[in-house]
């Protein structure tokens, strides 16, 4: 019978789980897109603490719950390499049916979008207010 793999505290390890020398925690999955992606924590549950001078952050047990519920709702974590401009893009193209003077209007605001740095801009770095100051900006 092979022995269960542990961390140095003596907890079971869920598959995809690993501890490395240092002490922290990593998570090693594939995503959506068939890639490989690792997280990494500090802590192994919400419980444990960080040691002195790293950052505390989620749980790695924590982060894998949200990972697993962004794949299986086809979401892709971290928003990937998607800008501004593509999700536009990838919202027009899924408006179909719609009249003359508004597809002429959808491509003049992804003109507008493809001169700005706005449009250059990853959706996982966009806040709220830089989307409401640029619109004010317009």
């Amino acid at each position: 019978m092979s022995e269960k793999r542990r961390d140095n505290k003596g907890r079971v390890l869920r598959n995809g789980e690993s501890q490395r020398k240092d002490g922290r925690f990593m998570y090693k999955y594939t995503d959506n897109a068939g890639n490989i992606k690792y997280v990494y924590s500090w802590k192994l549950v919400k419980t444990d603490t960080v040691p002195k001078g790293a950052k505390d952050d989620l749980s790695l047990r924590e982060k894998e719950k949200l990972i697993h519920r962004d794949l299986e709702d086809d979401i892709v974590p971290c928003g990937g390499e998607m800008t501004v401009l593509d999700l536009v893009k990838k919202y027009v193209a899924q408006k179909t049916g719609v009249k003359h003077n508004t597809e002429a209007n959808y491509k003049f605001v992804i003109n507008i979008i493809k001169k700005e740095d706005f449009g250059k801009k990853r959706i996982d770095k966009v806040k709220l207010s830089d989307a409401k100051g640029w619109l004010i900006k317009l």
